[in-house]
């Protein structure tokens, strides 16, 4: 998104310094809040304590009125009977909840790896499961603690009943979703989801129209000037790069700037991971603590800008489903059919550049950025390695480099893909192999360099 307000700003405007630090640290606050346990619980429990001081209102000051109501009403002690069981079941079951969520991680963290937990932490269903079961019981203490001698409940009666049925449509509900969690398909396909969106947003036309292709015209504007390095003040894999503002600051002070790194690396306290070209060395030094606003780390990696997170998920499954000890080709070839169907959807589009410009059109920043070679070389190198004693995993490579192959006709891509199958059967010369699987492996090898040589001719 351009920022239209950026050349008309001064330097020190501390509304763009503050719209600029909420930006960037937006998106991955959204994610730390989505990938925590506790925080819908927290949400139902809190809607939960207000319901229940609204309940008591409405059966003191409300039912009253309406006759048809009160007929349903009960004694204090009838209703305090009745709520204390519901909260002594909802919390035994709820503790249920939690014990097998936490069975489930350990077993899918042995299963798949540890990384695939995030996005089991990432589905709700287990969280509103438990923020029913926890919020019943919180209204349950809330109801049964307002109460006086002269009430006739009736409303807060119902609503904890209503409270627990729900509760209990969510527990079934959590079971089946945990018995789908734990299948390898399922967690491939969630990933892969995860990974296609990546992609298409990262292709999208409007982050392509803020970029431009090569380097020839951040050459020639930072031709004779001299680059600052500018030290960053934290530590971490970088979450997040507010690559637009930073186009905007460098539009505001008349410069340029070189990014060095890119969402997923790891960089350590005072590292240079920003050049400043075209600008006084006093400007850098008052702007430093803004210049590092614009990027986010954290402990981990996530995908939020970095597409090749998710492409690590994926690899470390198929890596695991080949080791000795599980033994599961078919989850490999759920893993390269996955990577097909990402790379399928944007294999004939455009690629971003890596030159960013302000809001004028002017070229300002120059960022790393992972290009389509580069998403090749992330998927396939771990995979060919992996294969190497599967014989109907590299099958499943060859067959989504041919697929792959058959929807462009760009030349540099075609070329791309006939290196990697080549690689592949580099890798598989020297590999005892039946003469079967061999001829094969042999028919879908040439298979490729066919299609990739008839598609670029």
């Amino acid at each position: 998104m351009r920022r239209a307000h950026a050349p008309r700003c001064k330097p020190d405007c501390q509304l763009c310094y503050n719209l600029s630090f909420m930006i960037s640290h937006l998106a991955y606050l959204r994610r730390q809040i989505a990938a925590g346990i506790w925080f819908i619980p927290a949400l139902f429990c809190v809607a939960s304590l207000a319901l229940g001081l609204l309940m008591i209102w409405m059966d003191r000051y409300v039912t009253h009125l309406f006759e048809s109501w009160t007929s349903f009403a009960m004694s204090v002690d009838s209703a305090r009977r009745v709520l204390t069981v519901i909260a002594g079941a909802v919390i035994s079951v709820g503790g249920v909840a939690f014990s097998i969520t936490m069975v489930a991680l350990t077993l899918m963290s042995g299963q798949y790896g540890p990384k695939v937990l995030r996005h089991f932490l990432e589905d709700n269903t287990s969280k509103v499961s438990l923020g029913l079961f926890l919020g019943t019981f919180v209204y349950t203490l809330i109801v049964l603690t307002g109460y006086v001698k002269t009430d006739q409940p009736h409303l807060s009666v119902l609503t904890a009943l209503l409270l627990a049925l729900l509760a209990i449509v969510g527990f079934v509900q959590f079971i089946h979703r945990i018995a789908t969690d734990l299948q390898a398909d399922e967690i491939v396909q969630r990933i892969s989801a995860r990974l296609r969106s990546l992609l298409q947003k990262l292709t999208d036309a409007s982050v392509r129209d803020r970029r431009r292709d090569g380097t020839l015209a951040w050459r020639r504007r930072v031709r004779g000037l001299r680059g600052y390095p500018v030290a960053f003040a934290g530590r971490g894999y970088i979450q997040t790069i507010d690559y637009p503002g930073l186009a905007a600051w460098c539009q505001t002070h008349d410069c340029h700037l070189q990014v060095r790194v890119r969402a997923g690396d790891f960089v350590v306290d005072g590292t240079g991971i920003l050049k400043v070209y075209g600008c006084a060395t006093e400007t850098i030094d008052d702007e430093r603590d803004r210049l590092n606003t614009y990027i986010v780390t954290g402990p981990v990696r996530t995908a939020v800008q970095d597409p090749e997170f998710p492409i690590t998920q994926l690899n470390q499954i198929a890596a695991r489903a080949l080791s000795p000890g599980i033994n599961d080709p078919g989850t490999a070839v759920s893993c390269v059919d996955s990577f097909c169907q990402a790379l399928a959807e944007i294999i004939d589009r455009d690629w971003p550049g890596s030159l960013f410009i302000d809001s004028d059109g002017d070229v300002r920043l120059l960022a790393r950025s992972v290009g389509f070679d580069g998403l090749l070389k992330a998927i396939f190198t771990p995979l060919r390695q992996f294969a190497q004693t599967d014989v109907a995993v590299t099958i499943s490579l060859f067959e989504a480099l041919s697929r792959l192959a058959e929807l462009t006709t760009r030349a540099e891509r075609l070329a791309r893909l006939a290196l990697h199958g080549r690689l592949i059967s580099e890798a598989l010369e020297h590999r005892p192999l039946t003469d079967y699987d061999r001829r094969d492996i042999t028919r879908r090898a040439n298979r490729l360099q066919v299609i990739a040589n008839r598609l670029a001719d």
